[in-house]
């Protein structure tokens, strides 16, 4: 087996670069794409590009994910800082995750007292601490305080856009071939919902792209056990509950390759134990340090969730059953609606595309585009969960998946669904539905999407024609979408 690593801190790099450039190079404080110095700016980087097309080798992984980059960027460009947020009320108000990052920049200390007092201060501080800093690291440079706080979208910006990367880092893990690859990268480069996310400002990207990359460094530790992988796990794991709590979700499915780790090499038992000590003592400080020191000294409950959301009265059954629609765009009271959406598996669809949003109501032009945008979601929905059983199940290997991924992928898939379902079903509210919540499960089914992809050895055949064309449509109506909705304003 080859144990060498596919990392490469290349892509890192230049998204750092974008980020600076973005930071104090451009105006993030504008709220539309109508404006000359972003379409010179998408110039000059088609030009740089057609000028080192012959130099530097530019394969079609690199180009597709070049393309999501510039695709977010646009989407974070024109999306204000209190648009499609969650949470984050607004900065100068003290509360909220804007309040939070705020407090961090003004004072350089965590905010003191109950966190329960103001609305979101219960959250683990990571991603506040990173941006307050980041924030102080901006206004250093004079700019004004304006931008200051918009650029704080610049780190969710790299962080989801890392999360393409690492999936791309995963495909050479599992050995996925040309389709394969073109469909997980299609896919997570142009999900909306990781769009939505690029440009939110509270704690999910920052959990969500730790949490993925907990799960490139186990792929990577149980091909070749060590003690700097181990650490790096703990503290990708740790780090991203110190974001948010349900960065753990993870947690089952390496605890489950370290369990698959330990049986196949259990002559060398003591060799893992002391790594897993090693694990543990990291892990727990990171993961739940916060949680237990507000237990303790606020006597709030460890898993706090404040009461929220517009709550729904009907039936479990029609919560699960009822699948009836007259939008593509969530149903909500507060848009003019009749009722706030109830179902939860359709309110997960239409969530993970529009957020809480009826973009219609933005423009009219974006409604043909928001169709296709559903029909094609639904489609890839239903095939990836296909795809996953499909997968799971084989045992000729036609798919051509590792056991060991298989448990890694199947057992994480799971812990999501799981998790999703008892969060969104246990509360009795619209909110708790959101597709945010699962974000993770877009990287995981792409994957399985990829396996089938690769596996299907007829790529003429009509069958698969339709399904390459529904993954294009669905990207293709994705960036036409909110493209469309940056020149709407």
């Amino acid at each position: 087996m080859n144990n060498k690593s596919s990392f490469n801190l290349q892509p890192f790099v230049l998204l750092t670069a974008l980020t600076l450039f973005l930071a104090f190079c451009m105006d993030t404080t504008a709220e539309t794409l109508r404006r000359p110095q972003y379409m010179f700016f998408l110039i000059a980087v088609f030009l740089v590009l057609f000028v080192f097309r012959q130099l530097v080798s530019i394969s079609e992984p690199a180009l597709v994910l070049l393309l999501g980059v510039m695709f977010r960027t646009c989407y974070v460009l024109y999306t204000a800082i209190w648009t499609r947020q969650h949470d984050v009320v607004d900065f100068g108000t003290g509360e909220g995750h804007a309040g939070y990052i705020e407090y961090i920049y003004t004072n350089l200390s965590l905010p003191m007292g109950d966190p329960r007092a103001k609305w979101a201060f219960f959250q683990p501080p990571l991603h506040h601490i990173i941006s307050g800093l980041w924030m102080r690291f901006c206004a250093h440079f004079s700019l004004a305080y304006r931008q200051v706080q918009e650029n704080v979208q610049l780190l969710t910006l790299f962080y989801i856009c890392s999360v393409t990367i690492i999936a791309f880092f995963i495909c050479k893990e599992l050995r996925l071939r040309e389709w394969g690859v073109r469909v997980v990268l299609v896919t997570v480069c142009f999900h909306p919902a990781l769009t939505i996310m690029s440009g939110s400002i509270n704690n999910d990207a920052l959990s969500l792209v730790l949490a993925l990359l907990s799960v490139y460094i186990v792929i990577l530790w149980y091909k070749a056990p060590s003690f700097k992988l181990i650490i790096m796990l703990a503290l990708s794991i740790g780090l991203s509950m110190m974001a948010k709590l349900s960065g753990g979700t993870v947690a089952p499915a390496v605890a489950a390759l370290f369990i698959l780790r330990l049986y196949k090499d259990r002559e060398n038992l003591r060799k893992y134990l002391l790594q897993f000590i090693v694990f543990g003592i990291i892990v727990f400080p990171l993961g739940i340090g916060w949680e237990v020191k507000n237990m303790i000294v606020y006597g709030m409950p460890f898993n706090y969730i404040p009461p929220v959301g517009e709550q729904l009265s009907v039936s479990m059954v029609r919560r699960i059953f009822d699948i009836r629609t007259g939008s593509v765009f969530p149903y909500l009271i507060a848009n003019g609606d009749p009722y706030d959406e109830y179902n939860v598996f359709v309110t997960m669809l239409k969530t993970s595309l529009f957020d809480d949003a009826n973009l219609s109501l933005e423009s009219k032009n974006i409604v043909l585009f928001a169709v296709i945008l559903f029909v094609s979601a639904l489609v890839l929905a239903v095939l990836s969960f296909i795809a996953t059983v499909l997968v799971l199940k084989d045992r000729q290997g036609k798919y051509d998946m590792a056991f060991e991924h298989k448990v890694l992928f199947g057992v994480l898939y799971l812990s999501l669904i799981f998790s999703y379902l008892s969060f969104a079903l246990g509360s009795n509210n619209y909110s708790a539905m959101n597709f945010r919540y699962i974000a993770l499960i877009i990287v995981v089914e792409s994957l399985f999407l990829g396996c089938f992809a690769d596996a299907c050895r007829d790529k003429q055949h009509i069958r698969f024609r339709l399904f390459a064309a529904t993954v294009y449509s669905f990207a293709a109506a994705s960036v036409s979408t909110y493209l469309i909705l940056g020149f709407a304003r």
